[in-house]
């Protein structure tokens, strides 16, 4: 059933999103590639020749993707606007590549360093470029499900590192990874550019075939006016009004900002950036090898982080499966509820086990941690970057959402930078005690504040039981 559902009226988006998100599954790779390899570079059998890293090192190596991150989605923004989307993510394979070959080369610490803020650049310019290209070309009743494919994309990064650290050398890894990049920019170099940065160039002809390629309508759909062929003449003058009225407008300026919907969506895009960042997961899969350590288990940490990455990816797929059948928000209050009981259940145990290295239950850690992954990754994970095209006005959607995910990218840097010396200081239970109030207080700010946005149109809207262009009227 699901395998006929994407070969017919959705194949080619599937195809498209796929395709994009090959650079998500890198940056996954560079994410969890902290995981196994930081606690190498530590130990005696470092492979760097000036040995072991200190603990200072490590966190500078965890957490420099957050100046890349930062640049990346500064510059992606301009590449997009004027010159599409397709070019703008072929763009991401650059940086990806020069950072595989850096790994590769080097022989100390600053080639890491180099190669990381490398890694933070395609990541910034991902997770700001790939929900505007999904909403761009996603059919809405299935934008959720679209959207969710960059998460697991990135997760299954996440399990290729955790497995191939465990059994591949360290410059046996680059070697490797740097083909990713390169299929990357083969397959999105075979995609039209999306229909709204064709009409934005004015190219009318190819901005139809475009939308006819990722709506699968062949011409005699069209010829013998079926119901396919009706509703996607009716989509495509609803794009070309949408962006003849997008080119009307005036320039953005800081009073599109002062409407009391973009006030709110920019206060609600920047809270579910600060959710995805602070309620801890990022922590964990930079870091889970040194948290594997401090919590105590028995279990050998590098086949835990192999399975945990498995269970990362049996997340994404029940999201996956589910995302388009409930509202955000319930997903939302299910993924931080579980994950903050999972965050208290470890913190109590890590403070026991400080207390008493012999209280027993050494498997619970890793118990915990997969739950708290599983649970992440039915909403914390991935509901937010493709909520916020959709939470925020039209006017001010694509420099709203590069606000937002410049301040997830410094985040994600306080975060990562900070959390080895809270390991250190404040010990596992203290960091955990922290995300697990994060959580709670996220629960109480999505029930009370945040609407729900499923199935929203993004180039029509409901407005006093009217039809009218989004961005329009009177907000």
């Amino acid at each position: 059933m699901f395998l006929e559902f994407i070969s017919r009226q959705y194949r080619n988006q599937f195809a498209a999103v796929v395709a994009a998100n090959l650079i998500a599954a890198g940056y996954g790779i560079t994410v969890g590639w902290t995981a196994p390899i930081i606690p190498l570079l530590q130990s005696p059998d470092s492979p760097l020749p000036a040995g072991p890293i200190s603990t200072a090192e490590a966190s500078w190596i965890g957490s420099v993707m957050g100046f890349g991150g930062v640049t990346g989605t500064l510059l992606i923004a301009p590449l997009h606007t004027y010159f599409g989307k397709k070019v703008a993510l072929l763009s991401l394979a650059v940086p990806h590549i020069i950072l595989w070959t850096l790994l590769w080369l080097g022989d100390n610490v600053y080639y890491i360093y180099a190669a990381r803020v490398l890694a933070g650049i395609t990541g910034g310019g991902m997770f700001a470029l790939v929900p505007l290209f999904v909403a761009d070309i996603a059919d809405r009743r299935i934008r959720g499900t679209l959207g969710s494919l960059t998460v697991l994309h990135i997760n299954f990064g996440l399990l290729a590192v955790y497995t191939a650290g465990n059994y591949l050398s360290y410059y046996t890894i680059p070697q490797i990874m740097i083909c990713l990049p390169v299929a990357f920019a083969a397959f999105v170099s075979l995609l039209p550019d999306t229909p709204y940065c064709l009409l934005r160039k004015g190219r009318l002809d190819d901005a139809e075939k475009s939308l006819m390629f990722y709506r699968n309508v062949d011409p005699e759909d069209l010829a013998s006016g079926a119901p396919k062929g009706l509703a996607f003449v009716e989509e495509f003058e609803n794009w070309k009004v949408f962006v003849r009225a997008e080119d009307d407008k005036e320039k953005l300026s800081l009073a599109d900002f002062a409407t009391p919907a973009a006030i709110r969506g920019m206060s609600i895009g920047i809270f579910l950036m600060a959710m995805n960042i602070y309620t801890g997961l990022f922590a964990i899969v930079t870091y889970a090898g040194n948290i594997l350590i401090a919590s105590g288990t028995s279990i050998d940490p590098k086949h835990a982080m192999s399975a945990l990455a498995i269970v990362i990816i049996l997340g994404n797929l029940t999201s996956f499966a589910i995302i388009d059948k409930a509202g955000r928000k319930v997903f939302l209050i299910i993924s931080n509820a579980s994950m903050g009981t999972f965050h208290a259940i470890l913190g109590i145990h890590a403070y026991l086990f400080e207390a008493d290295p012999d209280i027993g239950f050494a498997w619970l850690p890793v118990v915990c941690l997969a739950g708290t992954i599983f649970s992440a990754t039915l909403g914390v994970t991935n509901i937010p970057y493709f909520v916020l095209p959709e939470i925020l006005p039209a006017k001010i959607r694509s420099i709203g959402c590069t606000i937002c995910f410049v301040l997830m990218s410094s985040m994600a840097f306080v975060l990562t930078k900070t959390f080895p010396m809270v390991l250190e200081q404040f010990k596992l239970y203290g960091a955990v005690g922290v995300f697990s109030t994060v959580c709670a207080t996220s629960i109480v700010i999505i029930i009370f504040w945040m609407p729900e946005t499923k199935g929203k149109n993004l180039i029509v809207e409901e407005k006093d039981g009217k039809t009218v262009l989004a961005g329009k009227g009177k907000v």
